[in-house]
């Protein structure tokens, strides 16, 4: 339980990662407090990548404040003037009446009585759009994205992982191994006399005289499945829990000697006592990052006993 803990707390980080979208705003509001206007607009610019409404009201204030910022401001403002259009022709009532003010004041753009005119009209014809609606029929069945990318795991470092999601619910399928194949001579089984404390090894499938372990381990291509369903907890971050299989076998190496204890060849085989395999839990957090990046970190728990960590970055379209 202690090694859940520990590792599960790799998921700290992740959360606080989901909280740097509105990062840009809060610094920007601590340089706006202290009237550095050129960080502070460094800052919101940031937000307006995304068509931040409250990045775009604070640059509409520096604009207002500040007049020996608008030349710096033409390009931000713009892109302002660009996300507020957008917005708008999507019905949204919010960035309509910002437009209304950027045309009928002025800001980032020149004066047009024109333009604000027109966007009254818009948000008057929408307001009672939204008070004479009927309800909804039924709405459209929501798009689903897709993504794809890298996984990695101590146990199985090679990893793919594919799936898809909306703004709800997700799915996806998870593939990883060490591809440390490596073919094995025979199979192994240790017999230990629990009396005289003796330990016998028996060697099935090998043609041999004599054997000797020649003491080297490796791990034999350990694989790890499994499928998991995806659930959004808050903006841009989903919570995934997936189940599957797992195995690592264990090989070791001998040494196949003549009646003179003379090294003939040598061959791996299989420890079939020591070999693992069975259930594979996955507890994920996944990021949602930009308009093309997604990334996760969690655990993955096996046969309800070990404990590792895993990560995975990838895109989805």
């Amino acid at each position: 339980m202690r090694k859940i803990i520990v590792v599960c707390l790799l998921l700290l980080p992740l959360g606080v990662y989901a909280q740097r979208q509105t990062e840009y705003n809060r610094r920007g509001d601590e340089a706006m407090g202290k009237k550095d206007y050129r960080d502070a607009k460094m800052w919101y610019e940031e937000g307006v990548t995304y068509c931040n409404l409250y990045s775009i009201d604070q640059l509409t204030k520096i604009w207002k404040v500040d007049e020996t910022m608008h030349l710096s401001m033409r390009t931000a403002m713009a892109k302002c003037l660009n996300c507020l259009n957008e917005l708008a022709l999507e019905n949204d009532t919010v960035a309509m009446n910002r437009l209304i003010v950027f045309y009928a004041e002025g800001v980032g753009t020149a004066k047009s009585e024109s333009s604000a005119r027109y966007w009254k009209n818009q948000l008057e014809q929408a307001r009672q759009s939204y008070a004479t609606a009927r309800p909804a029929v039924r709405a459209e069945k929501e798009k689903m994205n897709f993504f794809i990318g890298y996984h990695y795991s101590p146990i199985a470092p090679f990893g793919i992982q594919i799936g898809g999601f909306n703004s709800k619910l997700g799915w996806y399928l998870r593939l990883r191994s060490d591809f440390s194949f490596q073919n094995e001579s025979g199979r192994v089984r240790y017999f230990k006399n629990e009396e005289t404390n003796e330990e016998k090894i028996v060697l099935e499938g090998v043609q041999f005289e004599f054997a000797r372990d020649a003491g080297e381990h490796k791990s034999n291509a350990a694989m790890m499945g499994s499928v998991g369903m995806m659930v959004k907890t808050f903006s841009n971050v989903y919570l995934s829990v997936g189940v599957g299989y797992w195995q690592r076998d264990l090989l070791r190496k001998f040494d196949s000697l003549d009646d003179g204890e003379n090294k003939i060849s040598e061959f791996w085989v299989k420890d079939i006592d020591k070999s693992k395999k069975g259930v594979l839990v996955d507890v994920d957090a996944v990021l949602i990052a930009g308009k093309r990046f997604y990334g996760t970190a969690g655990c993955s728990v096996l046969n309800f006993k070990n404990v590792y960590p895993n990560v995975g970055i990838g895109v989805y379209f």
